[in-house]
C-alpha cells in the first residue's frame, strides 16, 4: 500500500499537496506522485533507481519526459 504524505505551503489558506510513495516491484518502477489539492491534476515521477550523486549524470522522468537532474533544476 503507497504511503500518503500532505505537504503545507507557508500560508495557512492554501490546501496541502498530497504526495504518493510507491514501491517498486518486479513489474513497475518505483513513483511518486504529486495531487492538486483542490482539482485532479498529478504529477508523476519515476527518479533513477541508482543515483551516483551527480545532477549532471542521474536522471528523472516526470509525466513521460526524461531528462537529467541539472535539466530539470533549470526549469522554472
Amino acid at each position: 500500500m503507497p504511503t500518503i504524505t500532505r505537504i503545507y505551503g507557508g500560508n495557512q489558506d492554501e490546501r496541502p499537496l498530497r504526495v504518493t510513495h510507491r514501491k517498486g516491484n518486479k513489474k513497475k518502477s518505483p513513483s511518486i506522485r504529486v495531487k492538486c489539492a483542490c482539482c485532479a491534476e498529478t504529477v508523476v515521477i519515476f527518479p533513477e533507481k541508482n543515483p551516483n550523486g551527480n545532477p549532471q549524470m542521474d536522471s528523472v522522468e516526470i509525466n513521460g519526459v526524461y531528462a537529467s537532474v541539472a535539466q530539470w533544476r533549470e526549469v522554472e
